[in-house]
Order: structure tokens, then C-alpha cells, then sequence
């Protein structure tokens, strides 16, 4: 069985090799947030997402907007 971790939640959607797209719901059990797809043998493991550990830099296209404490131009 292979195992995918995913962000979204309640519900996962995705693709079987024939081409039907299938929703499978994520439950929480003993085991955390998971769900079986036993179309394609698929376990969908649930991952909280965490904050970047890469610093970002804002684009040079966006405009200034008011109330940016990223900017640094206080």
C-alpha cells in the first residue's frame, strides 16, 4: 500500500490510473487523520502544515500596502 501525506482536509480528491476521479474522506482514529482509497491501495495520511524555515522576500511587482510589517519601514 502506498502512503501520501496530505495538508487538505475533510476530504481528499485524486486521480485513478483510468481516469475517474474519486473523494475519499479523512477520519480520525487511533492512528491520527488518515484515509484507505482500496480502489488504488492508497492510505492519505493527514499533515498539519508548518511554517516555512525558508526566509521569504516580498515581490518587487507588488505595491506597498498599508499595514506591511514585513517591510521593515516602520
Amino acid at each position: 500500500m502506498r502512503t501520501v501525506y496530505v495538508s487538505e482536509y475533510p476530504a481528499i480528491q485524486h486521480r485513478h490510473g483510468n481516469g475517474d476521479i474519486v473523494t475519499v474522506r479523512l477520519k480520525r482514529g487511533k492512528d491520527g487523520v488518515n484515509a484507505v482509497c482500496t480502489g488504488c491501495q492508497t492510505l492519505f495520511v493527514y499533515r498539519k502544515p508548518v511554517p516555512s524555515t525558508v526566509a521569504h522576500h516580498k515581490s518587487p511587482l507588488l505595491p506597498p500596502v498599508k499595514g506591511n510589517w514585513d517591510s521593515g519601514d516602520d
